[in-house]
């Protein structure tokens, strides 16, 4: 399996470029980028995972919804870095930082 750091850094480094995105879209993209070196894939369902971890951490932040293709699919969330995250030491091992809410 891959490292969370690894994908956690890989996530900051394409929201960098690209400025935001949604959480399909990255994943299909981080999961070619492995195949393509020939590295252990990620699950979908992982990727979300720390999307939420980064997401609650304050790395990055909900910007805009947008309506799925169809209308049985859920809309499109997208995600950016929060302004001044961008070098936070958090992105090397966003678990370490992750406190879960207990009730």
């Amino acid at each position: 399996m891959v490292k969370i750091s690894y994908t956690g850094l890989w996530i900051r480094d394409h929201l960098s470029e690209v400025g935001e995105d949604y959480i399909q879209h990255m994943s299909t993209a981080y999961r070619k980028e492995l195949k393509q070196s020939k590295k252990v894939v990620s699950s979908y369902h992982q990727f979300c995972k720390l999307i939420y971890v980064l997401k609650s951490i304050g790395l990055i932040e909900f910007v805009r919804e947008e309506p799925a293709n169809k209308r049985w699919l859920k809309p499109r969330k997208y995600y950016r870095i929060k302004p001044g995250k961008e070098e936070s030491v958090k992105w090397n091992n966003p678990q370490k930082h992750y406190v879960p809410k207990t009730t």
